[in-house]
């Protein structure tokens, strides 16, 4: 089995771009070649960490953020470009997962947001299939041309993995997610080819009230922090917008069939009844709604695009999918809006994005 990295670059010549392509297309499954861990660096080194310890070095979070995967956000750098979350594991109390996703820098890392790929690939090989172990078991991982696009994995000698996302279009890291295996899991953005069954994601309960205040909290941090970075004005959740919005949740939860089609609704349904485990992954725009939903919620269609997102339970699934990166990311960052409203409950998000300013 061949390790490969796939990068569209219509300029590029060079004869090992081709046959890295080339190998791509024609990998087997369920074959894993021997992975080539790069020296454990940055914030790699703080995976698997005590909180305790953790927060010894880095101080107390700003605000925390519970979830519905049992594991407790802390958040940093609020109100600035450097973004920074930390999740700790409820379990063993240590650190699982570390995001960033503004300028924040680590003199000690060579693997930074900002890089191109093919700095990227100087750093390490891409690698298509992973076999990983966690609580005994073993799964194995297969990256599609898509993954290895987009968001790859390399992993580190500590055990720890590092997901370097890009921006579709210029090939440069938007941000990076440093996790051990369990979230590796828990996030289920790779397809997984061995027959292994995926341990338990969910926890049973959930402090949704906690969720509804933060997940919007914490989208606009990040939003903000990628506004500072390119230079443009952060932006306060308007009023009047976050009210549209939390109408349109109400509508849709109280007769979604009345704006949604029916497979849709159903999904909706399921969704905000407690089934937070679904795959199944909707991003609505007006094309795919009733524009009765407009004017319902008091809304101009003019001036305001609404949005409709679910299952979303992570402000870092606009890195993970490539389709909503571009067609509702790129907006929430681009100096033309000037106003943004955020809703959310039980999964389900609602943005509105106001470009006209009024």
């Amino acid at each position: 089995m061949y390790s490969s990295a796939v990068y569209s670059d219509k300029n590029a010549k060079d004869k090992h771009q081709r046959n890295t392509e080339r190998v791509q297309k024609v990998s087997s499954r369920l074959t894993t070649p021997k992975i080539m861990r790069i020296k454990t660096q940055g914030f790699a080194s703080y995976i698997g960490m005590d909180i305790n310890k953790f927060e010894e070095k880095f101080g107390q979070p700003q605000e925390t953020m519970d979830s519905a995967i049992n594991v407790k956000w802390l958040l940093y750098n609020l109100d600035s470009s450097n973004y920074l979350k930390v999740g700790i594991d409820q379990y063993t109390q240590k650190v699982c997962s570390i995001v960033l996703a503004g300028d924040m820098s680590d003199s000690n890392s060579k693997i930074k947001v900002g890089m191109t790929i093919r700095q990227l690939l100087k750093l390490s090989t891409l690698y298509a299939n992973f076999e990983v172990s966690y609580r005994e078991e073993n799964f194995q991982f297969e990256l599609s041309e898509n993954d290895l696009n987009n968001h790859p994995l390399i992993g580190f000698e500590n055990g720890s993995y590092v997901i370097p996302y890009l921006q579709p279009d210029s090939k440069k890291v938007i941000a990076l997610e440093f996790l051990d295996t369990g979230m590796l899991l828990k996030k289920n953005i790779y397809q997984i080819v061995s027959q292994t069954p995926i341990p338990s994601q969910y926890q049973g309960e959930t402090n949704w009230d906690q969720l509804d205040i933060m997940v919007p909290y914490d989208l606009m941090q990040m939003i903000n922090a990628k506004r500072i970075v390119v230079e443009n004005p952060t932006l306060p959740i308007g009023d009047s917008l976050t009210q549209n919005a939390q109408s349109i949740i109400n509508l849709l939860e109280k007769n979604p069939k009345h704006y949604l089609k029916k497979s849709y609704a159903n999904l909706l349904k399921d969704i905000t009844s407690g089934n937070v485990g679904r795959n199944n992954f909707l991003s609505l725009n007006p094309s795919n709604f009733s524009k009765k939903l407009y004017q319902d919620s008091g809304l101009d269609n003019k001036n305001t695009e609404v949005y409709i997102i679910f299952p979303f339970y992570n402000a870092t699934t606009f890195f993970e999918n490539t389709e909503l990166q571009k067609n509702v990311w790129y907006n929430l960052i681009d100096n033309k809006t000037k106003k943004i409203g955020i809703a959310y409950d039980q999964g389900l998000l609602v943005i509105i994005i106001n470009k006209g300013g009024n």
